[in-house]
């Protein structure tokens, strides 16, 4: 791959427009269209072209010194992501991540991967640049990580394998819900056993059904491990238990595990030995006509970021089971189910 030389956009004319960029082809043999690019201010643009419709998240990363959008150009029948350095002084610096995002994508096997992975890089980026605190995760965090690794685990491998699992793992690419396998999504929430009934919702987007066929909310009681207990673990163990099931199935999909998991800001270098977790009971809930929540479309246009927590008493008539959920992603999935 020739993404070796010193500044690849090195001889790259700006175009004379604001509306367009000057564009030219990281490599020929390149399987997805990446282009390093310049704009019309000669600010630097690292580009993914793919189909244009791709499902995507809203929530693009934000990073000091560089902008992260998509575009869809009218004289274009597909859509671009963009990366532009928007601080000359850190073209170094853009160049290094650049090279990381580039060599990530060209290891996807379709293109919805290949959009995935160059968001979820660029996700990483996005923590690493972040900075604050220790780096690692906090204790909310770290229990929403192994909320989401329960259900990959004891939910998702089982009736769709271990690689289709993975790339449905959409939450941390910052999309409305966390997984999405086909047309059946899962929210999912993890609370202190302790505590009371209550979870919170961060936005009117997490439970809302539009644009899915059954949206199901997973809640698992996580707490604080007291003393010894055989049944506690930290969140790098529960991380590697997964990390062994994926190596041992699905060896292809290493690489995008460790990238969500970067989305994330999960370090496996960082020590996590310092707070052990047990979890407890989990609770299924099907989101359904009258579920209590709160979506888009019950306020005005402009209204948004909305955030509410909602009792899970009020939530029992809408309680299901584990085999129901496996049946309805099953069902979603047609018979090429565990297809990895």
């Amino acid at each position: 791959m020739t993404t070796d030389v010193p500044d690849p956009w090195q001889g790259i004319t700006p175009p004379s427009q604001t509306t367009s960029a000057s564009a030219r082809r990281v490599d020929p043999s390149l399987r997805w269209d990446l282009f390093w690019a310049l704009d019309v201010d000669r600010r630097c643009l690292l580009m993914l072209r793919h189909t244009r419709g791709l499902s995507l998240s809203d929530r693009l990363p934000k990073l000091q010194g560089l902008d992260v959008e998509r575009r869809s150009p009218d004289a274009d029948t597909h859509d671009l992501l963009v990366i532009r350095l928007t601080d000359a002084e850190q073209r170094e610096l853009f160049h290094r991540l650049c090279l990381d995002i580039i060599a990530a994508t060209e290891l996807a096997q379709n293109e919805d991967e290949a959009v995935g992975r160059f968001l979820t890089r660029t996700w990483r980026w996005h923590r690493l640049l972040r900075g604050g605190r220790d780096g690692r995760l906090d204790d909310e965090e770290q229990k929403g990580l192994l909320g989401e690794l329960k259900i990959l685990k004891d939910h998702l491998f089982p009736v769709v394998g271990v690689n289709r699992s993975v790339r449905c793992w959409t939450g941390p690419l910052g999309a409305p819900k966390d997984f999405e396998v086909d047309r059946i999504a899962i929210e999912a929430k993890a609370r202190r056993g302790a505590a009371a009934p209550y979870v919170a919702i961060s936005s009117e987007h997490q439970l809302d059904r539009t644009g899915v066929e059954a949206l199901f909310l997973h809640v698992l009681e996580v707490s604080a491990a007291v003393g010894e207990t055989g049944r506690a673990v930290t969140v790098t163990e529960a991380v590697n238990t997964v990390q062994r099931l994926i190596t041992d199935e699905g060896p292809a999909m290493t690489d995008l595990f460790d990238d969500r998991l970067a989305a994330i800001g999960f370090d496996p270098l960082d020590d996590y030995s310092d707070r052990r977790w047990v979890m407890g009971a989990e609770h299924i809930f099907e989101v359904r006509d009258g579920f209590p929540c709160i979506t888009g479309a019950m306020f005005p246009s402009g209204v948004t970021h909305v955030r509410y927590s909602i009792g899970l008493t009020e939530c029992e008539a809408f309680r299901v089971d584990a085999t129901t959920l496996a049946q309805r992603i099953a069902g979603s999935s047609g018979d090429d189910n565990k297809s990895d």
